[in-house]
């Protein structure tokens, strides 16, 4: 059995506000959270009091509703949700930037059976390997949205993302660790391989310092990252997935920027100092056609709900099947 917040301040005889705290700070054993709404076992002892140290502790802050949404269904390995669209269309978009070859249909195949067929054209070892390792960066991003920016945390991320291609095995990209050779594409003007380190440690400062992230901040970030170009190879693929991540964790609305946009994307990182409308403007179309996605699945989820209060299914298992698609 569980009981309320309010019932649980009652009986310790304390605060609704410190009942809530505690259950935050994880204080309070089996306490779990479902749409906003605390549930405390009614078992449950009171946490020992606080210390001064603890008292000065900042509360976490609350979990995004699009972090607890992409997460719940990762756990539930839901199909045909907003994880899924999230995990193929991000995928799928982010390596037809890179010269992926895969089609969304593949990728959607790859996602849900662990296989693909492969047609009349042949397919690249690697176009596959980078399309399976995409999809554990996005599941880690979705993990650690909430996660402040740090070089390492970006560097796993580059690891993840070649690990075990033919690339990595050739030493043609060294992954996880920053490029040691000059930039190639000297119109961009990119830093030397022993300033790197210095520059990524002065744009993660910056803008882990900002009292408020919009998106105007992030993409000054993104453009920021690309124009460092820390690594050999990846480096669109790895600062399009932060961008996904920090609009998570800053309840922006994300985007996915897809192939057919490329052109405005490339030409809005050139011209970011002198006109930052340009990148902005596919980036808004791409965060419109998100919340198109997010309004879709609101109204499928409501409409299964009614059907379950109506009692077209007759018991939560069932109802459950047809939400996860099965």
């Amino acid at each position: 059995m569980f009981i309320s917040v309010s019932d649980a301040a009652k009986k310790w005889k304390i605060s609704d506000r410190m009942v809530r705290r505690y259950c935050i700070q994880g204080r309070i054993q089996g306490a779990y959270q479902e749409d906003e709404v605390w549930f405390i076992p009614e078992d449950a002892e009171k946490p020992a009091r606080i210390t001064p140290e603890e008292q000065e502790r900042p509360v976490p802050k609350p979990q995004p509703p699009l972090v607890k949404k992409l997460r719940q269904q990762k756990t539930k390995k839901m199909f045909h949700g907003l994880y899924d669209y999230v995990q193929t269309n991000l995928t799928y978009s982010n390596g037809r930037m890179a010269s992926n070859r895969l089609m969304l249909t593949q990728i959607t195949e790859i996602f849900e059976t662990d296989k693909v067929k492969t047609g009349f054209e042949p397919i690249k070892v690697d176009d596959l390997i980078e399309a399976t390792d995409h999809m554990l960066c996005v599941d880690h991003i979705i993990d650690t949205a909430t996660q402040a920016l740090t070089q390492t945390y970006i560097k796993r991320l580059h690891y993840q993302i070649f690990y075990g291609t033919f690339d990595e095995r050739r030493g043609k990209c060294r992954i996880g660790v920053y490029r040691t050779k000059a930039n190639n594409l000297e119109k961009l003007k990119a830093p030397t391989a022993k300033d790197i380190n210095s520059q990524m440690s002065k744009l993660l400062g910056e803008y882990e310092r900002l009292p408020e992230v919009t998106l105007l901040q992030i993409l000054d970030f993104h453009v920021r990252f690309e124009r460092i170009r820390p690594f050999d190879d990846g480096n669109g693929r790895i600062g399009r997935l932060l961008m996904f991540k920090e609009c998570l964790r800053h309840s922006v609305t994300p985007f996915i920027l897809d192939d057919k946009r490329r052109s405005a994307y490339l030409e809005g990182l050139r011209l970011w100092d002198l006109d930052r409308s340009v990148l902005a403007a596919p980036c808004l179309e791409a965060q419109k056609r998100f919340e198109n996605v997010i309004d879709t699945q609101r109204l499928l989820e409501e409409h299964h709900r009614q059907l379950l209060r109506d009692g077209f299914f007759r018991d939560k298992k069932r109802f459950d099947a047809e939400m996860e698609g099965k």
